[in-house]
């Protein structure tokens, strides 16, 4: 069966060849819906009588005389019960969408529906495709860097058009291809456009031309790294790590969170006093509010609680001892750490003491730990926050076998 779609406003045919099997697309030249439902009912009565089925079903002459010959000169009347009403005009078709009214909407709308560092970073990613003067004339002064005290530099636009149905996915992976980033960025852009084409999808401002393909993102690569190698400390490496810390406890304390409890880093600079509890037997991750900064954690896997192994619990034992204020792991000033200012510390620390190890390291040294010494694959899960394809997908070359 033929089924017609809508490219470009103009309608377009595909239907399978009843001979040869092969997919034919074509357009019908008309943005008239009404026609091009007639056109399609056609190519549906054509294509059925290629079928080689029917090529040796001859039609009676009885009945090809009263098909072709008696009623074409003298057609009968329709009964009354069967006559139809006219078929309305049909609709005009939607104009397409300016670039500039959608943005403006998805700005409005990512403020509301994300956290302020996650508006900062979709904003920041438009500036690098749509240009930082469109960008910033589009979101005002309710940028999240508006109140950066240094200008924003001045960003040059990869698309300069003004329709939202311009931006193809040819176009979009052109940009990403030019970009000198890492696979992961790539893949954090191509979700940013993938939302992006959702939120005009779902309030009228893109029209699908694919229906089997309704977001064009959906045709760019994943970027998803294959056979990554996982970098994790063994347990000498774990002693030598938190021995170069010593003289910094509070930087000690949070890698030696990461290590033994495999959270991520930014679920360790959340972390309060009462979010352990009085037994030192669990911590608590939940979302937390800075007063100060008038920031959310906004945790992407939700509350969840995780156990405290006991060597990070003699570590607490005496860490707590001596802690003053909220904030479990405060910065030098006392207060929560901003942005990446742990991982600047940290980084520095660590290149004083020849070590590279990164906090993704950490939480990779907690998940081959568990599974070694064989903790089932769904609290693994669990505790970190994680799926279990993804525990699987990662760590599945540590995990005890079960026989």
């Amino acid at each position: 069966m033929a089924s017609k779609y809508l490219r470009r406003s103009i309608w377009w045919i595909q239907f399978y060849h009843p001979v040869t099997r092969a997919l034919i697309r074509e357009s019908l030249d008309t943005a008239d819906e009404y026609r091009a439902e007639l056109i399609r009912e056609r190519v549906d009565h054509e294509v059925a009588l290629l079928d080689p089925r029917f090529q040796a079903a001859d039609l009676p002459s009885g009945i090809c005389a009263l098909v072709k010959g008696q009623y074409v000169s003298n057609p009968p009347p329709a009964p009354a019960a069967a006559i139809l009403p006219a078929p309305a005009p049909p609709a005009a078709s939607k104009p397409r969408t300016g670039i500039d009214t959608a943005l403006k909407a998805y700005v409005d709308f990512i403020r509301i529906e994300n956290a302020t560092h996650h508006v900062a970073g979709k904003l920041s990613m438009m500036r690098r495709f749509f240009g930082s003067e469109r960008v910033e004339a589009l979101a005002g002064q309710q940028s999240p860097a508006a109140s950066n005290k240094k200008p924003l530099a001045v960003v040059p636009a990869f698309f300069k058009g003004g329709l939202v149905d311009e931006i193809t996915p040819a176009l979009v992976q052109g940009f990403m291809e030019q970009m000198e980033v890492s696979k992961k960025t790539k893949r954090h852009y191509r979700e940013f456009f993938h939302h992006f084409f959702e939120f005009c999808m779902k309030f009228d401002f893109y029209q699908p031309t694919n229906w089997h393909r309704p977001n064009p993102i959906a045709a760019l690569p994943s970027y998803m790294s294959r056979n990554r190698r996982i970098v994790f400390l063994t347990p000498s490496q774990v002693d030598e790590q938190l021995h170069a810390l010593r003289e910094f406890p509070k930087v000690q304390i949070a890698v030696a969170i990461m290590i033994h409890v495999g959270l991520r880093r930014a679920e360790t600079m959340w972390l309060t006093r009462d979010a352990i509890a009085k037994d030192l037997s669990f911590l608590s991750i939940v979302n937390r509010v800075d007063n100060d900064r008038d920031v959310e954690s906004s945790l992407k896997t939700g509350d969840r609680a995780v156990t405290i192994l006991p060597p990070l619990k003699a570590l607490l034992e005496n860490y707590l001892t001596g802690l003053r204020g909220k904030w479990l792991i405060p910065s030098s000033k006392g207060t929560q750490w901003a942005g990446n200012e742990f991982a600047k510390k940290l980084r520095a620390l660590n290149k004083a003491a020849g070590l590279t190890w990164t906090c993704l390291h950490y939480r990779h040294t907690y998940a081959t730990q568990r599974a070694a010494e064989g903790w089932p694959l769904f609290r693994i899960a669990r505790e970190m926050g994680n799926s279990v394809s993804v525990v699987e997908e990662y760590y599945a070359g540590f995990l005890r076998p079960t026989g």
